[in-house]
């Protein structure tokens, strides 16, 4: 998990009181506000959890913080929770998972009550389902799947994202996969409104298709998704192969249909938008700066230069040692929704990777793309499966351990949720709002225009190892 405080807030209770909340985004998008209690709290639970692990230093209390206190605090806290989300074990932790949804839930103060929400297909076809509104999305998910009758062996193969059609359509990042810490209905709701949930296969080695296809309802899953990725541009196909797809869609040839996808170029691509950089081709460092299309697929990262379409470089993910984001701080002057200055696209982001171009030749690629995040998102993602492979594990949906927490609210007060609970859930009370009942945003206290406007620095540690790297085998050099 990739996290960030981007900015900050002070809220007043209704006593009158003001406090500082803090905005934690996940994979780049903004998932809760948090009080520096609660992250406390959180840690100190983390802790009595692992009580043999050290955990990542968390900053020193202190009272009455002054503008430029708050901003070092915030510092702080974001690098602590960076760390958090680097450490395997601490990540996948049933501590992190509940803390998590159940800051989403108080942030949004949203109650639990039965919701509408409709699962689309990749056809558009949409399936309607009643759920709690904090069900988590493996929950969700294996209600989905039991409504197309999915058999639940097969369930791991897939996920419940928040897509966006426009953006698919013009080559921008449109995928957020739901994780196990957050409710799809919260998150549709008050984090991407515009964007349909929908069911799509979570892996990224086509040798998976195998096991779709060998069941009529995973198969017609994988069909609907192919049709889609090639109408969208994601898949590549010359005419003549358009046209013998469009014989075996009109005869409902279903598996010929996906074997011969499968041989296109692009099979199983996800577009990460567009980047400037200086490395086209690997040895011709230093040179022009250009643009091209990144997108990732499999084991690969693909650029391809928009001025030359059919002018493309491969990047084996096997052979990035190491990737690194770096944050370039310039502001635009407008407010985002949290009431924090918005960057300005394009120009914010570095994405580097130590790329091995022959034996014991490590080079440095860079990348400028407001997509940064999504791309280490999806590196991480490809990194995790080769390894999972590598012990001997298959593909896995979003789903996690839960374990009892006090959750300590905003207002002072806990909560105990235990794992036996239906849900993680901070009440029972019908209806919900985005605007807290106990507290309400007065002001953002950071303008960050001068303090960060020609500040760099790395998120988290300097980098993100490649464990996969070390399987690197002298076939690949």
């Amino acid at each position: 998990m990739h996290f960030s405080i981007p900015d900050l807030q002070q809220f007043r209770d209704d006593n009158g009181v003001t406090y500082t909340g803090y905005n934690i985004h996940i994979d780049g998008f903004f998932h809760c506000t948090a009080r520096f209690k609660q992250l406390l709290s959180l840690h100190e639970q983390l802790q009595g959890q692992y009580p043999y692990f050290k955990l990542p230093q968390f900053p020193p209390k202190k009272l009455f913080l002054t503008s430029s206190q708050l901003e070092e605090r915030r510092i702080l806290l974001e690098k602590y929770v960076q760390l958090v989300g680097q450490n395997p074990i601490l990540a996948n932790s049933g501590i992190l998972m509940t803390f998590l949804l159940s800051a989403q839930q108080e942030t949004h103060n949203v109650k639990v009550h039965v919701v509408d929400i409709e699962i689309s297909l990749m056809n558009g076809y949409r399936i309607p389902l009643s759920v709690s509104s904090t069900d988590t999305s493996s929950t969700v998910l294996d209600i989905a799947c039991n409504y197309v009758n999915l058999h639940k062996d097969l369930t791991k193969y897939f996920s419940l994202y928040l897509f966006n059609w426009s953006c698919a359509k013009d080559g921008q990042p449109s995928l957020k996969k739901l994780e196990d810490f957050e409710s799809p209905y919260i998150s549709q709701k008050y984090v991407r409104p515009e964007d349909k949930i929908v069911l799509r296969k979570s892996y990224w080695d086509p040798c998976y298709d195998l096991d779709l296809m060998q069941d009529r309802v995973s198969i017609d899953l994988l069909y609907l998704q192919i049709i889609e990725d090639i109408d969208l541009g994601w898949i590549t196909a010359d005419s003549d192969s358009r046209d013998l797809l469009s014989s075996h869609e009109a005869k409902k040839q279903k598996r010929e249909y996906i074997e011969l996808a499968r041989t296109l170029m692009h099979y199983g691509r996800i577009p990460a938008g567009e980047a400037s950089t200086e490395a086209v081709n690997i040895g011709e460092m230093g040179g022009a700066v250009i643009r091209v299309r990144v997108s990732l697929a499999a084991k690969e990262l693909t650029l391809t230069s928009v001025s030359h379409p059919n002018h493309e470089q491969r990047y084996k993910v096997t052979r990035m040692r190491c990737w690194r984001i770096t944050t370039l701080h310039a502001m635009d002057g407008q407010l985002n929704g949290h009431g924090s200055l918005l960057e300005e696209p394009a120009k914010n982001f570095e994405l580097s990777f130590e790329y091995l171009i022959s034996k014991d030749n490590l080079v440095w690629v860079t990348l400028k793309t407001e997509n940064a995040i999504f791309i280490s998102v999806c590196l991480q993602s490809i990194v995790d499966e080769l390894m999972r492979q590598k012990s001997g594990s298959g593909p896995t949906s979003p789903r996690c351990k839960r374990a009892s927490l006090t959750y300590l609210r905003r207002d002072g007060s806990s909560q105990l949720i235990t794992p036996s609970s239906s849900s993680d859930t901070l009440s029972s009370v019908n209806g919900d709002s985005c605007t807290s009942g106990s507290s309400r945003e007065i002001f953002s206290v950071q303008k960050l225009t001068e303090k960060f406007a020609s500040v760099a620095f790395k998120t988290g540690r300097d980098c993100v190892e490649n464990n996969a790297f070390e399987a690197i085998g002298d076939e690949e050099l």
